[in-house]
């Protein structure tokens, strides 16, 4: 974010910018989608054993990405947040999507709320790097 919104004397703050809420709110959705996604994958059947865990690749993934989503607004709010990382989130989300496709999901209304959220995102974090 802006070097405005920067004060030395608190770990976080908030965006001065409209479009750093939009951002925030799309990260929100499609990481907490990801999260409960994944949980339930793993969790279809009964509790797992670890070897079942381990073997579980896609939920975990899911998992992963929702936490990645979710711990990157407090990065975001944070005073470790710099102008370059908009670019490193506008690559995850897009990473994301591509993985979408690779892994050959079926859509449902769940994915397309994820996808549109994961495209809000990219366009609000490379909007907030032309601007900062």
């Amino acid at each position: 974010m802006s070097t405005a919104r920067r004060d030395s004397s608190s770990t976080f703050t908030l965006p001065t910018s409209s479009v750093g809420y939009v951002a925030i709110v799309a990260a929100v959705v499609t990481g907490i989608l990801h999260l409960v996604l994944g949980i339930v994958f793993l969790f279809r059947g009964g509790i797992p054993s670890l070897t079942a865990i381990l073997t579980q690749t896609l939920p975990v993934l899911f998992i992963l990405n929702g936490i990645g989503f979710l711990g990157g607004i407090g990065v975001y709010l944070s005073q470790y947040w710099r102008r370059e990382l908009h670019l490193v989130a506008a690559g995850y989300a897009g990473a994301t999507i591509v993985a979408f496709f690779i892994f050959n999901g079926g859509f449902s209304p769940l994915v397309i709320v994820s996808k549109i959220a994961e495209v809000t995102f990219i366009i609000s974090v490379l909007y907030l790097y032309t601007i900062e």
